[in-house]
């Protein structure tokens, strides 16, 4: 009965710890976007976006100390992004270096360096080609690839089938994307100058009334 109680108790608290690190990485990758939208786009709030990065910084910081795996992928994508030349804004640059120097001070010497290498350049591979698709006409599927940086979700694939890295990262790494694309395409569903639209519907409501 012990026995019992006691992989139930472990069971739960593996599922409470995967639940984390998919939420962390889902809060990261929003988190990420906004500041970048609100600096580059200047469709979101730079005030909230400064007191953002703090947050996304400790929290990046404590999910990498107590998970290398987790820091082995987060920090792909920051290398992927700094060796790109992809950090432009006060607030990334500041993000980046304690980032940084939060990695080689605790977990330098623990990350996967196969895993780290191979995301590292499929990363890349996505900055670059997002880039080309961005300024040349291509085939609608290469556009789509890199305009939703598909290589490393294919890298990830690749390295969860080849059974070097858990499939919990793999629906972390999803997690994280697909938080990032909605916040980027959600000023898209707020209706442009919706009051004044309001006020128009109401004048032709007025107008038609006085036809009838």
């Amino acid at each position: 009965m012990n026995y019992l109680m006691d992989l139930w108790s472990f069971d739960s608290a593996s599922s409470v710890s995967c639940a984390l690190i998919i939420v962390a990485f889902a809060v990261i990758g929003a988190g990420l976007k906004y500041i970048d939208d609100a600096f580059d786009e200047e469709v979101f709030s730079k005030k909230i976006a400064k007191l953002t990065a703090p947050i996304l910084v400790i929290l990046w910081v404590c999910l990498s100390i107590f998970d290398s795996i987790s820091a082995t992928v987060l920090f792909s994508v920051l290398f992927a992004v700094l060796l790109s030349g992809k950090v432009d804004n006060l607030i990334f640059k500041l993000s980046s270096i304690a980032l940084v120097a939060v990695l080689f001070l605790t977990q330098i010497s623990h990350l996967l360096l196969v895993p780290l290498f191979a995301l590292t350049v499929m990363g890349i591979a996505d900055e670059k080609g997002n880039d080309c698709v961005d300024k040349h006409k291509t085939l609608e599927v290469w556009e789509f690839f890199f305009a939703y940086r598909c290589s490393m979700k294919v890298g990830i694939l690749g390295l969860c089938t080849l059974s070097l890295l858990p499939w919990l990262y793999m629906i972390a790494f999803l997690a994280f994307d697909t938080a990032y694309e909605f916040v980027g395409e959600y000023r898209y569903l707020e209706v442009p100058n919706f009051s004044f639209k309001v006020k128009k519907f109401q004048l032709a409501l007025i107008i038609l009334k006085k036809f009838k």
